[in-house]
């Protein structure tokens, strides 16, 4: 077993620090009541502990997959962990400058200049296998978008999103996803790259196709309908001229979260739960964003779960 994350053990599979997936999980079932929480409450702080601890001070990140047996520093492990703290600052004071440290480990151990006079320097996947991956690229380029946004420190913006487009020359016509200078993964191959293009999107909505689609929830999308597909909620039909035409509608699993929607042109209104929703700045609410080709809605919601975006 590895001694308080130095990076001296030939037991690498005794050692990961990607554990902020397990901390999610923790939190949420807390959140549900859901099982022994106050079990869950104790893991989550001992694993809180030693995340500050050890890898956020030494960035000793270590191993991630099963098929390399012996230590490697890996690229996942590290930025699954920023954005956790990126995304969670109550738990990190220090968030800004640990995550930043964070990233430029990542530029001095994974950083590729192959592409460099493409204008592009993109990202390797481990220390033991240093080629540059499609979704490693890709969740780098998305998380310092992320980082960006959040601080104002916009250095990373113009190689992320070159590093975004990059990725998406690794996938064939017919979906396939290679290493430029490998056989195709299948981590890769399932779509794990495409959740940081979401992720990107939604930080960048300029990024986004201009068209009607929900970008982001702080919540889970349990049904979403686009374009008129959905006609009736409860006793009113849409598409009459007394109640307008549907633009989207979708429903959530908490009454309470936020929602950010690429949107072709701006609303005539939107319907909580059935209820007017009004245009407001704060509180329950929505907002509108004019960019030069759509816009994007902000909807606020603290009492319901039904969504309905009129034309």
């Amino acid at each position: 077993m590895l001694q308080g994350g130095t990076g001296k053990s030939t037991d690498t599979a005794g050692y990961t620090s990607n554990l902020t997936p397990t901390l999610q999980l923790f939190f949420d079932l807390i959140q549900l009541k859901k099982g022994n929480t106050v079990a869950y409450q104790t893991a989550a702080g001992k694993i809180m502990t030693w995340l500050k601890k050890y890898p956020i001070q030494n960035n000793k990140w270590g191993p991630f997959f099963e098929d390399v047996g012996e230590w490697s520093e890996t690229q996942i492990n590290a930025m699954t962990c920023a954005r956790y703290m990126m995304e969670h600052p109550q738990y990190f004071p220090d968030w800004k400058t640990q995550v930043k440290n964070i990233i430029n480990w990542v530029h001095v151990n994974f950083s590729n200049d192959k592409w460099k006079k493409y204008g592009v320097i993109v990202t390797n996947e481990q220390s033991v296998y240093r080629v540059p991956g499609n979704s490693h690229s890709a969740r780098q380029a998305a998380d310092e978008l992320l980082y960006g946004f959040l601080t104002g420190d916009t250095s990373f913006y113009s190689n992320a999103v070159r590093e975004l487009n990059w990725a998406g020359y690794m996938v064939d016509d017919d979906g396939k996803n290679c290493f430029p200078t490998d056989e195709p993964w299948l981590t890769d191959g399932y779509g794990d790259y495409v959740r940081h293009y979401l992720r990107a999107m939604a930080i960048y909505p300029v990024l986004a196709p201009v068209e009607d689609h929900i970008l982001s929830t702080t919540s889970v999308i349990q049904q979403a309908d686009y374009n008129g597909h959905f006609k009736k909620y409860g006793n009113v039909e849409f598409d009459k001229p007394d109640t307008g035409k549907v633009r989207v509608y979708y429903r959530c699993f908490d009454n309470e979260g936020t929602e950010v929607i690429k949107l072709k042109a701006k609303p005539s209104g939107l319907l909580l739960n059935s209820n007017p929703l009004k245009e407001a700045a704060a509180g329950e609410g929505y907002s509108w964003n004019e960019l030069e080709k759509g816009g994007v809605l902000v909807v606020r919601r603290k009492n319901g779960n039904k969504v309905i975006v009129l034309e």
